[in-house]
């Protein structure tokens, strides 16, 4: 599926846009824009399709019918999150949030200490939010989303690269992610 169809059925599926809301990537956030003016470096053009509760903007750049996923954050933090729009949203699903996703290095330990984190923080999600895993599951059937798991070292490798940091209006280069 394109980006323009899956991110058509997002919005056309009440359901799937309000349970993306719940995982931090809300469609409705588009209108009121990313946190300040943003470009590439390479000025590929951005379109933002969804925001988070922190004020951060998902932007889609290029054009075609698969976009790098770019995040440009509200505290000046932004990078390439993912290839292409389906693996933003196993990130977004799959993960407790693409911050705590790259506030642990992989390291030489193949990932094993990023992913016990990562179960720690969605044990304490799921405190406040008992039916995550089945919600996880019904976004991943609905959108035939792979597993986040998968998607952990490509998204680190995505952060580092500085072709997709977001720069401001003023010509600030937006902070790493990692």
């Amino acid at each position: 599926m394109r980006d323009d169809e899956l991110l058509g059925l997002i919005r056309d599926t009440p359901w799937i846009a309000e349970l993306l809301a719940d995982f931090d990537f809300d469609t409705g956030r588009v209108e009121n824009g990313p946190p300040e003016p943003v470009r590439l470096p390479n000025g590929a053009p951005l379109e933002m399709v969804a925001g988070d509760a922190s004020g951060g903007a998902f932007l889609l750049a290029g054009t075609g019918d698969r976009r790098p996923v770019v995040y440009a954050g509200s505290e000046g933090q932004g990078g390439l999150v993912a290839a292409g729009l389906r693996d933003a949203l196993a990130l977004v699903v799959g993960l407790p949030s693409i911050h705590d996703a790259l506030g642990v290095p992989v390291g030489e330990d193949g990932g094993r200490k990023l992913r016990a984190w990562l179960a720690e923080a969605d044990d304490e999600i799921r405190e406040d939010l008992p039916d995550l895993d089945a919600d996880r599951a019904r976004l991943r059937a609905a959108l035939d989303l792979p597993e986040a798991d998968g998607l952990l070292e490509a998204l680190h490798a995505a952060a580092a690269d500085e072709a997709y940091r977001p720069v401001s209006d003023r010509g600030d280069r937006y902070e790493s992610m990692l």
